[in-house]
C-alpha cells in the first residue's frame, strides 16, 4: 500500500514538473509571435505616410472624413463601398492640406485624378479607366510621394 502512495506521489511531481515546465515554453512561444506580429505591423506603417481619407458627396456639397490614419485597406474598402455610377470625390490629405483626388463616375462624367496644393492644381495626364486603377493611385500616394510621382504623370 505504501508502495502505490509513493507512486502516486512521484507520479503527481512528475506530472507537475512537466506541466509546469510545458506552461513556460507556451509563453516563451507565445511572447515570440507576439514580438514578430509587432515587428511585422510596425515595419507596415513605417512604409506609409499619415494622411487623411475624405469622401465627398453631391459634387462637393457633402463632405465624410473615413479616416484621419488612411490604410490600403481602409481605402480599398471605402473605393469599394462607393456608388461610382454617381459622381464622387476621395481624396488623401497631409497635414499642409495638400491633396491627391480621384474623382468622377462611371456612368457620365468619367474618371479623373488631380493633385492640389496651395499654388497648383495638376490633372493625370491618362486618366483612370476602372474603381481599381483609382485605388491603386490613391494607394501608392499612400506609400509616399516619390513613388506616386514616378508611377503616374500629373501636368
Amino acid at each position: 500500500m505504501k508502495t502505490h502512495i509513493i507512486t502516486g506521489i512521484i507520479s503527481l511531481i512528475v506530472l507537475m514538473t512537466f506541466s509546469s515546465w510545458n506552461s513556460k515554453q507556451n509563453l516563451k512561444t507565445n511572447e515570440i509571435a507576439e514580438n514578430r506580429t509587432e515587428n511585422i505591423n510596425s515595419k507596415m506603417e513605417e512604409n506609409y505616410r499619415t494622411l487623411r481619407l475624405v469622401v465627398s458627396y453631391d459634387f462637393g456639397e457633402n463632405l465624410k472624413t473615413i479616416s484621419e490614419k488612411a490604410t490600403p485597406e481602409i481605402i480599398k474598402s471605402t473605393m469599394e463601398s462607393i456608388n461610382w455610377n454617381e459622381f464622387h470625390i476621395v481624396q488623401l490629405e497631409d497635414e499642409n492640406e495638400n491633396a491627391l483626388h480621384v474623382s468622377g463616375s462611371l456612368y457620365e462624367d468619367g474618371l479623373a485624378s488631380g493633385y492640389v496644393t496651395e499654388n497648383d492644381h495638376i490633372l493625370i495626364v491618362n486618366p483612370p479607366k476602372s474603381v481599381k486603377e483609382m485605388t491603386e493611385i490613391l494607394i501608392e500616394f499612400l506609400k509616399g510621394e516619390e513613388i506616386w510621382r514616378n508611377k503616374y504623370e500629373y501636368k
